[in-house]
């Protein structure tokens, strides 16, 4: 915090300036020819009130009663500087060679009101212009650097902030201070403890060259705080400005706690609001930008290599690059499905929690191993990220997903409610990982290439999955789907395992409310074509499609086909053939021809193929009917498992 080191600067200048004109001048009327020598070089009014007594043994120095030290002539907020009391003692023999060194100055509750006008003056500026120069000033630099400080003592000190030109007015409580300066060109160790309402923050540090620091310069300097959810330390160089150059070491471990200790209010996703840290080298200027180089980060369980640019603002505005071998993003989705997202609740209604979108402005590239997003898990992933206005567009130019490889754009809008898009292509996807993985199904193999377009609103991946919009495409090579054979159960009726061997298979859908849409599903065996329509309702994972297969028996590729319906849930869809689908789809064969094989095969293979028997009065059609329906319904339940 910017302002409280220009605190620890004027309060350590105005209590400096008052012990050195109330040592340097004796007698009774000490009070007052002390005020009349503030009065001269600094322009403020000095009171002292009650019985200012001196000591000369065993320490040389002075004790005063209250004493206050007037504001800058354009306030009103009253004494810049108050205190029940100041004791001061001073080094004889030092004294007496021309020099003041300040063994001990002990300050009883003071009361400092610091102050930024509209105009941009400061009240702590103790010497106006000029005044090195005047009546009383100091004849050189040099004379006033022989002015050390032994300890100085703080206690129960109250500060108020005011800033005008930010509309800002804050105050703390329980300042306490100790500062030891024993050679006035030489360090400066200080420590200090502060009560804020969320928590008390203690700190020490040690500034090399504390004139050069005070005057503005730049000092070799350590510093360590600790707070309640946090700790910090730094090794470097730095001046008042502020400014600094060196490393840092941050560790947060519970983010929440801390803003609220510093009085911030700061909305961090729950994934972050627990271990974080930073572990790198930091460069401050003193506009307030911050460079970070050759840093650690880490949060929500991921540590990654980090090079950054920041403005820090309303809206901090960040150039960033990041790499990772492993991310893990669970948190920030709710923890996903895990695998098939085919449990009892469905999709989860956890909500994803975007407000990290606001916050931050800007460009970041970011390069991972892998990153596990619990539905699955990418890898390879090399993106640039840009955040404009509470929306960021992630530009993919490589990224591993289920074997294969995806490009294209993903955007996440949380300018008025979060919401989540993308135009996508995939090329090698496994079908078998890809189905196991959103989906639960793993009786497919092949690669597909893949097209997709879409756009979902809402906070959690259910709504996500309710609102989906848009459209794609699929295609593969070939493949196989275990647990059944079409060829065989076409041909000879047999539903009793095996694989089918697919040449190509082609499709594309459209997605509206959640709700996929498809009618032109091909799929092409050896002997067999294979065709579907349905929908797909992806967010109550339900089924209703109708996959129709057909045997091809002429040099025209006429075949009788059999359509089969699955519907339901997809965890335990119920698999049916659809024979009024069938008669009306082969009600165009030659009835005769029909007749004359298929009632010969069904009475030859029926009963034992199909395992049933014929019952007294059963048909042809009645007997095909019940035979298929035993064993299609047996066996086709497993594809979808």
């Amino acid at each position: 915090m910017r302002w409280i080191l220009r605190i620890l600067g004027a309060l350590v200048l105005a209590v400096v300036l008052l012990a050195g004109a109330l040592l340097l001048l004796p007698g009774e009327k000490i009070a007052g020819i002390a005020a009349d020598r503030i009065e001269e070089i600094t322009g403020r009014q000095l009171t002292i009130a009650g019985e200012t007594r001196l000591s000369y043994y065993p320490v040389l120095g002075v004790r005063t009663g209250p004493v206050s030290l007037s504001n800058a002539s354009w306030s009103d907020r009253g004494p810049m500087f108050e205190a029940e009391s100041l004791q001061i003692g001073v080094d004889l023999m030092a004294l007496l060679g021309g020099d003041v060194r300040i063994t001990e100055l002990d300050a009883e509750a003071p009361a400092i009101v610091l102050e930024r006008n509209a105009d941009g003056a400061v009240n702590w500026d103790l010497l106006p212009e000029g005044a090195a120069s005047g009546a009383g000033a100091p004849a050189s630099a040099e004379e006033a650097r022989q002015i050390t400080l032994d300890r100085l003592f703080i206690r129960n000190a109250s500060i108020r902030y005011i800033d005008a030109a930010m509309d800002s007015d804050q105050r703390l409580e329980g300042l306490e201070l100790t500062l030891s300066l024993p050679d006035a060109s030489g360090p400066a160790d200080i420590t200090l403890g502060l009560d804020l309402p969320g928590g008390r923050i203690t700190g020490e540090g040690r500034v090399a060259r504390a004139r050069t620091f005070l005057d503005g310069g730049v000092s070799d300097l350590t510093l360590a705080f600790s707070a309640p959810g946090g700790t910090a330390r730094f090794e470097g160089r730095g001046g008042i400005a502020p400014e600094a150059d060196g490393h840092l070491v941050l560790s947060v471990s519970d983010a929440a706690q801390l803003f609220s200790v510093l009085g911030e209010q700061a909305s961090l996703p729950s994934a972050l609001n627990g271990d974080l840290g930073f572990d790198g080298q930091v460069t401050l200027t003193a506009d307030g930008a911050v460079s970070l180089r050759d840093g650690t980060l880490r949060g929500a369980g991921n540590a990654a290599a980090v090079e950054a640019d920041i403005q820090p603002g309303v809206v901090t505005r960040i150039t960033a690059q990041v790499v990772a071998d492993t991310l893990d993003l669970t948190g920030f989705i709710g923890g996903g499905n895990g695998g098939s997202g085919s449990g009892p609740s469905g999709w989860s209604s956890a909500p994803v929690d975007a407000s990290a979108l606001n916050l931050v402005e800007g460009e970041i590239v970011l390069s991972a191993g892998t990153v596990d997003l619990g539905v699955t898990r990418l890898s390879q992933l090399r993106s640039r990220i840009s955040v404009d206005r509470a929306r960021a567009v992630a530009t993919i130019n490589q990224m591993g997903v289920f074997g294969g490889g995806v490009t294209g754009q993903l955007v996440a809008n949380n300018r008025s409610g979060l919401s989540i898009g993308g135009d996508l292509s995939a090329a090698g996807v496994d079908l078998s990982r890809m189905l196991d993985d959103l989906a639960g199904i793993d009786r497919f193999t092949g690669s597909a290439d893949a097209s997709l377009n879409f756009l979902a609103v809402g906070n959690s991946v259910q709504a996500w999955m309710s609102s989906l919009s848009g459209s794609g495409s699929l295609s593969t090579g070939r493949g196989t789907i275990s647990g059944i054979d079409l060829d065989r159960v076409l041909r000879s009726g047999d539903v009793s395992g095996g694989t089918t061997i697919f040449d190509a298979t082609e499709a594309s859908f459209s997605i509206t409310d959640g709700v996929l849409s498809n009618d032109d599903l091909e799929m092409r065996l050896a002997s067999i074509t294979a065709t579907g329509e349905g929908t797909v309702d992806l967010g109550q994972q339900r089924l209703n499609y109708l996959f129709t297969p057909v045997a091809l028996k002429d040099d025209e590729g006429r075949g009788i086909a059999i359509p089969v319906r699955i519907r339901g849930p997809w965890a335990s869809p119920q698999i049916l053939p659809d024979l009024e689908r069938a008669i009306q789809l082969n009600s165009d064969l030659d009835a005769e021809q029909i007749e004359e094989t298929a009632k010969e095969r069904v009475r030859a293979e029926v009963e034992g193929a199909l395992g049933v028997t014929r019952e007294e009065g059963e048909s042809d059609e009645e007997l095909l009917r019940r035979g298929l329906e035993n064993k299609l319904q047996d066996e086709l339940r497993n594809l979808f498992k």
